[in-house]
């Protein structure tokens, strides 16, 4: 049998080659890998919001006994602890009127939170009980 004299193994630049196409490879992975984490970040934060305001809506619009009125400013609304919003984050709760002296009032629920800020509300349109 007769062997071959050729090239055994890789040339430096084909080497080279590798590494590099491997680096790029690696650092679009991490770059997908990074913005897959901070928008599942943000999605958790605006979750957190959500809820706390929609709770803050439903415990207000229950206590509508008068429309359009501003009793709904106490008790003081407060972000629930340990709701992993920050000590940054508050809650505001607005009432209006918006048909005139009709019985429904329009209940408005802004949490804001974070750094930039951002903020979640809802609004709901309640009635006294008869």
């Amino acid at each position: 049998m007769k062997r071959s004299v050729g090239q055994q193994g890789f040339s430096a630049i084909e080497l080279l080659i590798t590494l590099f196409v491997a680096a790029a490879f690696l650092a679009t992975g991490y770059q997908l890998y990074y913005m897959a984490i901070e928008s599942g970040g943000e999605a958790r934060m605006r979750s957190i919001a959500s809820n706390v305001a929609y709770d803050k809506l439903r415990f207000y619009a229950a206590k509508v006994t008068d429309p359009c009125t501003a009793v709904l400013a106490s008790p003081t609304p407060t972000i629930p602890a340990g709701s992993g919003l920050g000590s940054s984050a508050t809650i505001s709760v607005v009432t209006a009127c918006p048909f005139g002296s009709t019985h429904t009032s329009r209940v408005t629920v802004t949490v804001t939170y974070g750094s930039p800020s951002q903020e979640v509300s809802h609004v709901i349109y309640a009635s006294p009980s008869l």
